[in-house]
């Protein structure tokens, strides 16, 4: 054993919390890659799995906004190259993002406390969303990693300066931007706050808030700054003579923020012209597009330059390394620079007002407490109590969690996954708090513990906090049974709102049997998938390796049938009892294709009805109970499918 190796082992000997952390994330890891097979392929899922695999087997990948960023297709595609082509390995790196999750926090070790990291670890790794999330190849849990990477880069930068933190945050945005959509909006949101944090550091050089002004005209100046700080950070160098007249000698940390951030996140914001341009891409405008990109691209390499060009061109040649060989599956398809920086927005634009899932607006209010009531409640409550105490870590915090929370709550489409994003700022915001309150909270009941003749009055933080405690047990108790429930004990039966239009757990099934039974006719025996309501996701994916598979539309089924001696899977609503060609096939085999969970309840929920269910308790009733049993199977809504095997 070499003297380095030797000398890193003891230090993580002489490091308890650091030890813990890695035992919460290594049972984390566990938790997300057992049986991870069990559950049928989500809709979604196949898709991802079926292009990965295609991309694996030298088909090429193209990227398509619809399924999101091509980190996943890439990774997944690696995953299949080194574990086969199976549910464990389209998975697989969702997981381990997922454990990942659980050690992220150190990042914000020294603000967060030993107690905090840990106490976050184990929120992140147990919670009930990121769990179920971490076994599910889906792009939320990789997003939310790098968006916690992001925010500590940030937050790390504003501390110490250190230009590792700049090439985090490069890494961080080009890795958002490579893996879904919402890095948009995460990226909005920093932008925000680093904003705002470089309007204050400029008004103390102007002599702000701790200086001439009154309390009153701080305010004012900061209002009258905030839409320009940003500009002074940008054209620092060019606003020389203006800026030293007023004081401006040196830019701040959060400037440098500015720079890094906004010139990496300017050129994905190319199609933001489609709002007051709705017309920019008629014939008229004949690859506008990339004019504007390279535009974008030429100006932020401007600003970068006279900025810091030894400290900027490095972090942007990162960036560009990630994001330009992932779009053009390594420069392999050129049309995926146009993709990654138009392509994006252009597409989820058009999307909100579809509003797919047609959720409610208090979709969130009700998804939080259902799931995340063990962060929520300590994040809420403490989240306050550091926040009135000026706690600057808790303010970034709060600010993304809040943040996030209302543009999600307006954006035009809500889902489970969604929920990703918010149960991770909990947790974390649940962490500090606690990280905080508990080491006052022990001595407290040390104190009780070691002098029983205390006054009542000095007795009673200590028994608040044995009351706290107590109440806490049983939340953690009940998280673990629907953290469990909903990851193992029914994944692919949607009895509760997190699990979303999944597939039925009778497809993987049939899936076997059918490549059985073609593998066993004496004949090529094709099978034909009925494309009515995307029955074709996910057979598409469990038939990948059936010769002959093909798909025809419901008119086409109905009319010529799938021909000859074929096997036919169809929506129980194409074929009806008078088809001509059904005394060709034996009695067909129903199934379910996919199922869901009825949400009618939650959609009509009125403010008013939820206040009067919550004074009279029925509401904390009904909560109890759905924590406890869910719903019944039979109330489930369900897409119901025939399998036709031909007569021989």
């Amino acid at each position: 054993m070499s003297a380095g190796l030797r000398a890193r082992l003891e230090q993580l000997r002489a490091d308890p919390t650091l030890l813990v952390l890695l035992g919460i994330a290594a049972v984390a890891l566990v938790l997300r890659v057992i049986d991870l097979d069990a559950r049928a392929m989500h809709h979604d899922e196949s898709l991802h799995a079926k292009y990965a695999w295609d991309l694996a087997e030298g088909r090429g990948y193209v990227h398509n906004p619809l399924l999101h960023g091509p980190w996943l297709f890439h990774t997944v595609a690696g995953s299949f190259v080194v574990f086969g082509d199976n549910e464990v390995a389209s998975r697989l790196p969702m997981a381990l993002a997922g454990a990942a999750l659980v050690l992220a926090p150190l990042l914000l070790r020294r603000w967060l406390g030993n107690t905090g990291v840990i106490v976050a670890g184990l929120l992140i790794a147990f919670s009930p969303v990121l769990l179920y999330y971490s076994r599910f190849s889906r792009n939320d849990i990789p997003a939310a990693l790098w968006m916690l990477f992001l925010i500590a880069a940030i937050w790390r930068y504003r501390h110490d300066g250190r230009e590792r933190w700049l090439v985090l945050a490069a890494a961080a945005i080009a890795l958002s931007f490579a893996t879904k959509e919402t890095a948009y909006l995460f990226c909005g949101l920093a932008l925000l706050y680093i904003n705002a944090t470089l309007t204050s550091s400029l008004l103390q050089q102007l002599g702000g808030p701790s200086g001439k002004y009154r309390h009153g005209s701080a305010i004012a100046s900061w209002i009258v700054l905030f839409p320009f700080a940003w500009v002074i950070a940008a054209l620092w160098a060019p606003l020389a003579p203006l800026r030293r007249r007023l004081g401006l000698e040196t830019l701040p940390r959060e400037g440098d923020l500015m720079v890094v951030v906004g010139t990496l996140t300017a050129p994905f914001l190319a199609a933001v012209l489609r709002i007051p341009f709705p017309g920019i891409e008629t014939a008229t405008f004949e690859h506008i597009e990339t004019v504007l990109i390279l535009e974008l691209l030429a100006i932020s390499t401007i600003i970068g330059v006279l900025w810091r060009p030894g400290t900027w061109l490095p972090i942007a040649a990162l960036a560009w390394l990630i994001t330009i060989p992932l779009f053009t599956t390594g420069f392999t398809n050129q049309d995926g620079f146009s993709s990654a920086f138009w392509g994006q927005l252009d597409y989820w634009l058009d999307q909100q007002d579809v509003q797919r899932g047609k959720q409610p607006l208090h979709y969130y209010v009700m998804m939080l407490p259902t799931y995340e009531f063990l962060s929520l409640l300590p994040a809420l409550i403490g989240g306050v109590w550091l926040l009135l105490r000026g706690d600057s870590l808790m303010r970034l915090l709060a600010w993304w969690f809040v943040s996030i929370f209302v543009l999600l709550s307006f954006a035009g489409e809500k889902m489970p996954w969604l929920n990703v994003h918010l149960a991770l700022p909990l947790a974390l915001i649940a962490g500090h708090a606690l990280g905080r309150a508990l080491p006052g909270a022990w001595r407290s009941l040390r104190g009780l513990r070691e002098d029983f003749t205390a006054p009542a009055g000095a007795a009673r933080p200590a028994l608040l906090w044995v009351g706290a405690g107590a109440l806490g047990t049983l939340l953690a108790a009940a998280s673990l049974w629907t953290a469990f429930g909903v990851s193992y004990r029914h994944p692919d039966t949607p009895v509760e709102p997190l699990i979303y239009t999944q597939t039925s757990p009778q497809v993987p099934i049939l899936a076997e049997e059918i490549a059985e039974y073609v593998r066993m006719q004496p004949t090529p025996t094709p099978v034909v998938v009925d494309t009515t309501a995307s029955l074709t996701w996910p057979w598409a994916w469990y038939l990948r390796h059936v010769p002959n598979v093909g798909y025809l539309g419901p008119d086409a089924i109905r009319q010529y049938g799938p021909g000859e001696g074929a096997v036919l899977i169809s929506a129980s609503s194409t074929i009806g009892p008078g088809w001509l060609l059904r005394h060709d096939f034996e009695a067909p085999r129903p199934y379910v294709h996919r199922w869901w969970f009825r949400e009618e309840g939650y959609r009509a929920a009125t403010p008013r009805g939820v206040l009067e269910k919550l004074a009279s308790g029925e509401l904390l009733a009904d909560w109890v109970n759905f924590v406890a049993s869910r719903t019944e199977e039979d109330t489930l809504g369900a897409l119901r499918g025939n399998i036709w095997y031909p007569k021989r």
